[in-house]
């Protein structure tokens, strides 16, 4: 009787294991996505034309797994053992370097050289200067810039075992047919690498805010515009939750330290910016001349505020083709074009054509 007694508690006990993520499912209200995840649509039984859904049951599998209560504490929990017991990363986005340094693991061909063909680079080259040829067309001055991958500045926190060759990198490759081109290149890189201060965070994919001034710098000085946002004060900030941190351990707490710039900024948004990460936005600043277009990536999310406080209207797009039409629907006098490393091939395939009057 004993036994049988043990037995049915073992049996009760691991029901209740197994199904309490999917129970809890209807407790814990909406999942949302951690980082970069992106979850599986609600499963639908009929498609939109009123046909039968035949991967209704995979949707619908896909669905609980996106969802399963306490879900992301098992994601977390598991990437603190192997960081923890075999110093490797859960994630297969993220790699887990020395001294709790995350990178992002599409970066990897970067570090290791695995580069383009020349023919893809000259591709590359050739589309820019066509953007910038149709800029200036358009009475507007044009710059093309990087923004590095963050293994490219700081290797020293990257695992041992993987081989760095960036000197066979596209960024490398690829400048001397800027050159050749004749594109107007501003070098992060080469400005970045004149600093001892890690601009970078260490969970993060990205630049922090003096980064981020830093490189707003470097752009204006190119545009022979008087720039000291890197020189001006700093203050603590709120702490930074790193978006590879997130990806790995999307119910940790930790937070690194971050920075805003003293003086604040004085320019207003002209619609929700979505803390800068909108398609596409404008800006205004009083007391400022001039009109920037600029398309950029996530790392314009620290960068814009600099830029918009530069000049006396701004238009940001996330947009990756490049519509030679909103140069002249913003009114634009300087377009600049911010691509980070890990993203070049995507100029190589780039099918830009001027637009037609």
């Amino acid at each position: 009787m004993k036994q049988k007694n043990i037995l049915r508690l073992f049996i009760a006990v691991f029901l209740v294991f197994s199904l309490l993520p999917s129970v809890g499912m209807f407790f814990q209200g909406e999942v949302k996505s951690s980082a970069n995840e992106i979850l599986t649509s609600k499963p639908r039984l009929l498609r939109a034309d009123g046909s039968f859904n035949p991967k209704v049951l995979k949707n619908a599998t896909d669905y609980i797994a996106d969802r399963f209560a306490f879900r992301k504490q098992l994601i977390t929990a598991w990437a603190e053992l192997n960081a923890a017991l075999l110093h490797t990363s859960a994630e297969d986005q993220v790699i887990l370097g020395r001294d709790n340094w995350l990178y992002y693991s599409s970066t990897l061909n970067d570090y290791m050289g695995r580069s383009l063909t020349e023919a893809e680079l000259e591709k590359a080259a050739q589309n820019l200067r066509a953007i910038q040829d149709y800029a200036e067309s358009r009475g507007a001055s044009f710059f093309f810039t990087v923004a590095p991958n963050k293994n490219t500045l700081y290797t020293s926190n990257m695992p041992a075992y993987i081989p760095s060759a960036h000197e066979n990198a596209n960024l490398t490759n690829l400048l001397p047919y800027l050159e050749l081109y004749g594109v107007h290149y501003v070098n992060l890189a080469a400005a970045f690498a004149t600093q001892d201060e890690t601009l970078y965070y260490a969970t993060d994919s990205h630049w922090n805010d003096r980064g981020a001034a830093l490189a707003a710098d470097a752009l204006l000085s190119a545009l022979n515009r008087d720039s000291h946002f890197f020189s001006s004060p700093f203050l603590a900030g709120e702490g930074h939750r790193g978006d590879l941190y997130d990806m790995l351990y999307p119910t940790g707490a930790k937070v690194e330290p971050s920075f805003v710039i003293a003086s604040g900024f004085s320019h207003s948004v002209l619609s929700d910016p979505n803390g800068g990460n909108a398609q596409k936005f404008s800006t205004r600043c009083a007391g400022k001349q001039g009109s920037l277009l600029c398309w950029r990536d996530s790392f314009g999310i620290s960068l814009y505020p600099y830029l918009a406080d530069s000049f006396e209207q701004a238009t940001f797009s996330r947009s990756v083709k490049y519509e030679g039409d909103m140069i002249d629907d913003c009114g634009a006098d300087t377009v600049i074009l911010e691509i980070v490393e890990r993203n070049l091939p995507q100029l190589s395939v780039l099918d830009w054509q001027a637009p037609t009057a």
